[in-house]
C-alpha cells in the first residue's frame, strides 16, 4: 500500500511537470513506467544502488539494513537518507559496511538541489565515488561529510535558528527575520 502511495507521488510530480511544459506525456510514462512498486524487499535482489528513506529511528533503520544485507546483491550500494543517525551505527548493522554511504536528500527531494554524501568510517572510494557520480547525474549539488552531529545542514540549522531567536527576543518580527534571511538565499 505504502509502495503504491510512492509511485502515486511519483506520477502527481510528473504530471505537473507535464502540465507546465516541462515534461512530455511520454516521458512521463516513460518514467512511470520504470517504477515498480512492491512491498517485498526480495524485489530489490538485483537492484543497485539502494537507497533507504524510512523514519529516523535506529531501530527501524536496523531492521532494513539487515534485511537489504540479506537480499542485496553482492557489491549492491547500500545508502541510507538519515539525516541525523550515525551512518557507522547503520553500516555495522550490515556484512558490508564498505557498500554503505549516506546519500541525504533535503525535501521535497524532486525541487532540492543540494544531496549530502556522508562517508561512513568504512565506505569505500569506489562506492564514495559511485555515489557523486549519481548525484551529478540526477542534477544535485553534492557536499561530502563525514559522520557528525547533524551532517551539514542540520548542523547549521542551530546557530542560524538560535540568532533567529535572538533576534525575535530583541523586537524583530519572525516574518521579518524570515524575510531577511530569504533574502540572503536561505529560501527555507
Amino acid at each position: 500500500e505504502k509502495a503504491d502511495t510512492g509511485k502515486g507521488y511519483a506520477a502527481k510530480i510528473t504530471q505537473g511537470r507535464v502540465e507546465k511544459g516541462r515534461m512530455t506525456a511520454d516521458k512521463q510514462a516513460e518514467i512511470l513506467n520504470r517504477i515498480q512498486a512492491t512491498g517485498s524487499l526480495d524485489d530489490l535482489k538485483g537492484c543497485d544502488p539502494i537507497i533507504e528513506a524510512v523514519f529516523e529511528d535506529m531501530g527501524v533503520k536496523k531492521l532494513v539494513f539487515t534485511q537489504l544485507d540479506a537480499v542485496a546483491k553482492t557489491g549492491a550500494i547500500l545508502a541510507s537518507n538519515t539525516s541525523t543517525l550515525d551512518l557507522n551505527a547503520i553500516a555495522a548493522f550490515t556484512k558490508r559496511p564498505a557498500d554503505v554511504i549516506g546519500l541525504h536528500f533535503f525535501s521535497p527531494a524532486n525541487v532540492m538541489k543540494l544531496l549530502e554524501v556522508v562517508r561512513g568510517a568504512q565506505t569505500s572510494k569506489e562506492v564514495l565515488a559511485t555515489a557523486l557520480a549519481l548525484g551529478k547525474k540526477i542534477k544535485k549539488t553534492c557536499v561530502v561529510s563525514g559522520v557528525c552531529d547533524g551532517f551539514i545542514g542540520n548542523r547549521m540549522l542551530d546557530p542560524y535558528m538560535r540568532q533567529a531567536a535572538f533576534l525575535v527576543d530583541e523586537g524583530a518580527s519572525p516574518a521579518q527575520v524570515d524575510k531577511a534571511m530569504e533574502r540572503f538565499g536561505m529560501n527555507m
